[in-house]
C-alpha cells in the first residue's frame, strides 16, 4: 500500500522521532538511575516520604518509552493501521503520566526537602547511635558538607573525618564551610527539577510523535478504504 507524498513525510518523520523518543526513553532510564544511586542513602532519613519513588518511575517510563517507541517504528514502516493506533493510545497514556509526574515534583519538592531537613537534624543529634553516625559520614562526605548548619555544630568536639575537606583529621582537618541543610536543599532543588524538566522534555517530543502518528494512522485508514480493503 503505497501513500500520498505528504503523508510518507510524515511517515519517515515518524520513524525519526520515534528513534528520538528511544534516546530518550534511554535518557530516562539512566537519569532515573543515577538519582537512584544519590538519593538511597537518604530514604532512611524521612519516612514521611518515599524518596527514590520519582527516580523508579523514571527508570519504568524510560523502559515502557524505549518498548512503545519500537513498536512505533514498526507500525510506520509496515504502515499498520492497528500497530499506529494502539501506539498513538499508549503514547497519549505516557504523555498524560509524564506530565503528571513533573508536576507533583514541582508541588511536593518543597514538602520532602523540608521532611528531610527535619529527618536529617533528628538523625543529627542522635548520632552517638553508630548507625546514625555512619549516615551522617556518609551525607557530608557526598554532599561535601559539615554540621547542620556548621561545623561549630560539632562545639569543641574534634570534627569527624568526613568534614574535613583536606582529607586530614582534626586538629588539621579544614571543615568544610557548607551546612549539611543547606546542602541538602540545594541537592533535592535541583534533583527535582531535573527529573521534572526532563520529564516534560521527553513528554514534549512525544507529543509530536502523537500527533505524526494519529495523521499517519488515518491516512492509513483512509488508503485502505479507497483501495477496498
Amino acid at each position: 500500500m503505497a501513500l500520498n507524498c505528504g503523508h510518507s513525510t510524515i511517515k519517515y518523520l515518524l520513524f525519526i522521532f520515534n528513534l528520538l523518543c528511544s534516546l530518550c526513553g534511554i535518557a530516562l532510564i539512566v537519569i532515573g538511575a543515577v538519582s537512584l544511586v544519590k538519593l538511597e542513602e537518604l530514604r532512611e532519613i524521612s519516612d514521611e516520604y518515599n524518596i527514590v519513588a520519582p527516580s523508579i518511575l523514571l527508570i519504568v517510563f524510560g523502559s515502557v518509552v524505549f518498548v512503545i517507541s519500537f513498536f512505533g517504528c514498526c507500525g510506520a514502516i509496515r504502515e499498520s493501521y492497528c500497530m499506529t493506533s494502539t501506539y498513538s493510545f499508549f503514547l497519549i497514556l505516557l504523555v498524560i503520566a509524564q506530565i503528571v509526574i513533573a508536576v507533583l515534583v514541582f508541588v511536593f519538592v518543597g514538602d520532602v526537602t523540608t521532611a528531610i531537613k527535619k529527618g536529617f537534624e533528628r538523625v543529627f543529634e542522635n548520632r552517638d547511635n553508630p548507625v546514625n553516625a555512619d549516615l551522617v559520614n556518609s551525607i557530608q562526605q557526598n554532599l561535601q558538607c559539615c554540621g547542620k548548619r556548621s561545623f561549630l555544630d560539632y562545639g569543641v568536639a574534634s570534627f569527624p573525618q568526613s568534614c574535613c575537606s583536606s582529607g586530614g583529621t582534626a586538629p588539621l582537618c579544614v571543615p568544610f564551610a557548607s551546612g549539611c541543610l543547606s546542602r541538602l536543599s540545594e541537592f533535592l532543588d535541583s534533583a527535582g527539577n531535573i527529573v521534572a524538566w526532563v520529564s516534560l522534555g521527553v513528554a514534549a517530543v512525544e507529543l509530536v510523535g502523537l500527533i505524526s502518528a494519529c495523521c499517519l494512522a488515518n491516512a492509513i485508514r483512509n488508503q485502505q478504504r479507497r483501495s477496498g480493503y
